[in-house]
């Protein structure tokens, strides 16, 4: 009896212990998007990004950060950065920059782009449209190219989808910009290999424009 009455008061004891410390406990909220956080490591890179001294590749690295904090902080981020994206295109009419540098601004473009039709518009009145355009032109079998020519016309063909994303206006300046040169590099493109990407975006972009139909009616 003695045993069984040790056992009640310790179980009586532990049930006490648990509603007391540990029933009415709730994890709390987890922030998904903390907009401090963000705006916090936006302002930092962009000092980089505008820092012309530091060498280029870490400058375009920083516009790469402020993309992927654009893309991952919402609408509020994406506000932030659009005071930014001159600063980024700056970098890719800048001469003799390297494929590398080319790429991870595009990357930062992508993310500050996407889904915001403000910053799509905005990146359209800086020339983006114009300097994407002169990208897919150069020659990629030219001895002078850069090796990573391709893959930039790759970013290039994924960020005209981006800025295109319901939005029409920007669908026809590429036309007026572009032309058949436009059309006949999108095709060219999309019959390369576009292995470890989700889509083939120039063949996406090629249809997006409109010239599968025109070929059609051909």
């Amino acid at each position: 009896l003695h045993l069984k009455e040790l056992r009640y008061f310790t179980i009586s004891k532990v049930q006490g212990w648990y509603e007391k410390n540990i029933q009415d406990t709730r994890e709390p909220a987890i922030k998904l998007i903390d907009p401090i956080f963000h705006h916090h490591k936006i302002k930092t890179y962009a000092i980089d990004l505008r820092n012309a001294e530091l060498p280029l590749e870490k400058r375009a690295l920083a516009a790469l950060y402020i993309g992927l904090l654009a893309y991952t902080g919402g609408i509020s981020a994406a506000e932030l950065v659009s005071q930014y994206i001159k600063d980024m295109i700056d970098i890719l009419i800048m001469p003799d920059t390297s494929g590398k540098v080319r790429i991870a601004v595009l990357k930062g473009l992508c993310g500050v782009c996407y889904l915001s039709y403000t910053n799509q518009n905005e990146a359209k009145e800086n020339h983006l449209t114009e300097i994407l355009i002169s990208y897919l032109d150069e020659d990629e079998d030219s001895p002078e190219a850069d090796s990573d020519l391709i893959t930039v016309k790759f970013w290039v063909c994924y960020l005209m989808t981006v800025v295109c994303c319901n939005n029409t206006p920007c669908i026809k300046l590429f036309h007026e910009v572009g032309g058949q040169m436009l059309e006949k590099k999108l095709d060219s493109l999309s019959n390369m290999d576009w292995f470890g990407w989700p889509q083939n975006y120039a063949k996406l972009m090629f249809m997006l424009m409109g010239y599968s139909n025109v070929q059609a009616d051909k």
